[in-house]
Order: structure tokens, then sequence, then C-alpha cells
């Protein structure tokens, strides 16, 4: 009978129990023998590379070896915290499936967004520490670029923008919505 045949003739039994064939097989016989030496290399070299880390090892530290990038991460929204667990970035799609990228403070308040309609125009939108939208840039569709300010109460002041033809136009409005100045005036268009 062979070394590696058990003495049941299943040869499925030495599988099931190698360390049993290791144990039996003299030193330096057979293959048996060098696959227990190769498992107890390996074993001594986790060992060794377990005892190298350092437990205080920092989240900063794993973060400056190098690592192959991802060549695609796909998801419906990325939210990026700090280490305090508060949002500071937000990529996602809004309501109308146009792609939002929002920049939010220590506080977690939104205080600047970057869109993209669904008709492809571009805006960006800076908020106050109350969430308030106060400033507005952005292009439409037919080419026309606006500028929009706010005042503490989210109310449109002024508004400056030059139509896709190139026309530009200036109108400052009141607290109550109702426009107070426009530039040109309906008599010089």
């Amino acid at each position: 009978m062979s070394s590696t045949q058990p003495p049941n003739g299943n040869p499925d039994a030495t599988r099931a129990t190698p360390e049993a064939s290791i144990k039996r097989t003299p030193e330096g016989a057979g293959t048996d023998a060098t696959i227990g030496r190769f498992r107890d290399a390996v074993q001594s070299l986790k060992d060794a590379a377990a005892s190298a880390e350092s437990p205080a090892e920092s989240p900063a530290d794993s973060a400056d070896r190098t690592v192959p990038p991802l060549k695609s991460v796909v998801a419906e929204q990325f939210v990026l915290v700090d280490s305090h667990g508060e949002r500071r970035a937000t990529l996602s799609l809004d309501g109308d499936g146009g792609p939002s990228l929002t920049l939010s403070d220590a506080a977690g308040r939104a205080r600047a967004a970057v869109r993209l309609g669904v008709d492809g125009a571009p805006s960006v939108v800076l908020y106050d520490t109350i969430g308030r939208r106060r400033v507005e840039v952005a292009l439409k569709a037919g080419g026309a670029a606006g500028l929009g300010l706010y005042d503490e109460t989210g109310e449109g002041r002024a508004e400056l923008v030059v139509s896709g033809s190139g026309t530009p136009g200036l109108s400052l409005f009141g607290p109550n919505g109702k426009r107070l100045a426009r530039l040109p005036t309906g008599r010089e268009r």
C-alpha cells in the first residue's frame, strides 16, 4: 500500500485530512511533506506581516500606500463625509434627472451647487449660511446667459442677462418683486 493511499482504500480520505498524512510522512519524503513545509512557510509570512503592522496605524497611513485606481464605479449617488460623518459633498441626480454636485459646510448645510438640467443647461448656485439662494449663474439651452442676485429672504433683486443673440439686459427689483429699473428700457430695444 502506498503512503498516499489510506488504509480503507478511499483516496478522498487523504484529501480530507492532509495534516494527518503529513505528520506520518518523514521529513523530505514525498509531496505531502513539501506541501506541509510550504504551508508552514506561508503561515510564518502571515505571522510576520501581522506583527509588522502597528495597531496605531492611522487611516492616513494606509491611504499613502499605492493602490491601483478603480476603472469604474457605478452608483446613483456619491456622498463625501468628513471625519465626523458630516455630509460635505453629494454627487447625485436631481428630481428631473439632471446631474448635481452639492458642496456643504462643516455643519452639513448646502453652500454651493453645480447643476446640469435635463436640457443640458448648466447653473451654479451659491447659498447663504441658512440655505437660501443668494447668487445664481446660469446658461439657458437657447444660449442666454444670466446672473441673479437674491436678498437675505431669497427674493430676486437684480438680474443681468445676455440673450442668445447678444442683447444685454439689467433689471432691478424691489422687496415686493416689482421691477424698479430696467436697462435697456423698452424704448431702446
